[in-house]
């Protein structure tokens, strides 16, 4: 294992509330934090309410915001597909999505696209669904022109499917960077090789793999001809491999290690969980009531997470992507489209019929509820391509926008205090960006389209 690497950070003093800032026409500059406007508009949540004023600030009140995202007319922006390398991945050419998931007058589903821009070292960690999403949010972060700056380091094909094990884009927008990290079991202490093949299925994690993504360099936009290292990384956006791994084996000690060692192999001082969604290896009763459980766990260990002492090295936040709800509302309502009866759950465990190389849910992948659930009378949907995926360019804008709101409440402005109030000012922040953007509510008009620059704070109530 390479040496423990020790990415010691000032942390400052919290605020105790979250808010969300929508500033105001600010284009994006090569670093965050310089706008070309000083008026603003902000908008905060609290208790599920959404309330507004307009502000008249400095263009040094965005110096402190290190993670920000762009919500755009789709026209404007296309969705974001041009990196996803699986050809089973693409969903554009299916049914459209139920009516009900239309724009209306209290705001859009899905209907925008988005774009983030960010100075934060960021790694995608997981199996083929970790995969797409960081396909999806690379597409958001790296500006057009600049999609050379995505190097996929390590893959392998099978037939016109192409999987990335390693990728890394450097720098952003924003002057960061985005990597990819694939494994199919949460990584190990015991299980490191000084060199691992990149590979479907592995059997145990590469040092190859972390040195190269350590060791990567890059010219900054600010200096084309000076030389950055990666040296660390910020953040990690963790993907539980289950279907690789079942229920049982995702034991509360097997997680913890594993967010230990996003710290002691890359650096990593916060990790976002993504929590375990609803797909072809939860298609019974009892596999999804075991995954269920899982997700519990996963809630647990976050609340009962116990940070490094001041100045010792380790994972200090561990924040939820609520995954799992989010998508269980997705395929919910599109069941009651077609006609299921969703009193009960049984729709969710509905699955196809004939010739498919695994189980497939038809609330999960048809837009009609198909004759004797017959594969070919199924309409295929933009929710999921075969019962496992999501289709990025309907689910993806949500997913990264989520991910880029959840680290603002980490990173931008002053960090959380490591008190019973900071940690409420956190929780709550976490929870905001979950409600905003892990369920189905709407997206306000006035946030799509008009450039303006969103973020998330840890804020106190005024």
């Amino acid at each position: 294992m390479p040496p423990r690497l020790r990415v010691y950070r000032k942390l400052l003093s919290a605020f105790i509330f979250v808010a969300i800032y929508i500033v105001s026409r600010t284009p994006y500059n090569a670093k965050l934090g310089h706008s070309t406007t000083n008026t603003s508009s902000r908008t905060s949540f609290s208790h599920n309410k959404v309330y507004s004023t307009i502000q008249h600030r400095a263009e040094s009140s965005l110096e402190s915001v290190r993670v920000s995202f762009k919500l755009h007319n789709i026209d404007d922006v296309p969705v974001p597909d041009k990196f996803l390398s699986v050809d089973t991945f693409v969903c554009q050419k299916r049914s459209d999505l139920p009516p009900s998931f239309a724009p209306t007058q209290d705001g859009r589903l899905f209907d925008f696209t988005t774009t983030v821009s960010t100075d934060l070292k960021l790694i995608f960690m997981g199996d083929s669904l970790g995969h797409q999403f960081s396909q999806g949010f690379d597409a958001a972060v790296l500006e057009e022109g600049h999609e050379s700056r995505r190097n996929v380091m390590l893959k392998y094909q099978i037939k016109r499917k192409i999987f990335d094990c390693l990728t890394i884009s450097a720098p952003t927008r924003g002057g960061g960077v985005s990597a990819f990290w694939r494994f199919t079991k949460l990584l190990q202490r015991g299980k490191g090789r000084k060199s691992m093949a990149c590979s479907a299925i592995e059997t145990g994690w590469g040092q190859n793999f972390a040195l190269r993504l350590l060791d990567y360099q890059y010219s900054d936009d600010s200096a084309p001809n000076s030389a950055n290292i990666v040296s660390g990384f910020d953040a990690a956006i963790l993907r539980i491999p289950h279907g690789w791994m079942k229920a049982e084996e995702i034991t509360r000690e097997r997680l913890v290690e594993a967010i230990h060692f996003c710290n002691e192999v890359l650096g990593v001082r916060t990790v976002v969980i993504t929590t375990i969604a609803i797909n072809n290896n939860a298609i019974k009763t009892g596999e999804w009531d075991e995954v269920t459980k899982t997700n519990v766990m996963i809630q647990n260990i976050q609340d009962n997470w116990k940070q490094p002492n001041d100045g010792e090295d380790g994972v200090e936040w561990v924040l939820l992507q609520q995954f799992s709800s989010f998508t269980l509302e997705l395929i919910k309502a599109n069941a009651e489209y077609i006609g299921y009866d969703v009193s009960n759950t049984d729709y969710l465990f509905d699955q196809l019929a004939g010739n498919l190389n695994w189980p497939q849910a038809i609330p999960m992948v048809c837009a009609n509820k198909p004759r004797d659930n017959l594969v070919t009378e199924c309409h295929r949907n933009k929710i999921s391509p075969d019962g496992i995926h999501w289709c990025v360019e309907t689910i993806g804008p949500r997913y990264t926008a989520s991910v880029a709101c959840l680290l603002g409440c980490i990173y931008n402005g002053r960090t959380p205090e490591r008190t019973t109030d900071g940690l409420a000012s956190l929780r709550r922040c976490e929870h905001d960006c979950n409600e905003q953007f892990m369920t189905l509510k709407r997206v306000d008009e006035e946030w799509i389209g008009n450039g303006r620059t969103i973020f998330s704070e840890s804020k106190p109530v005024v």
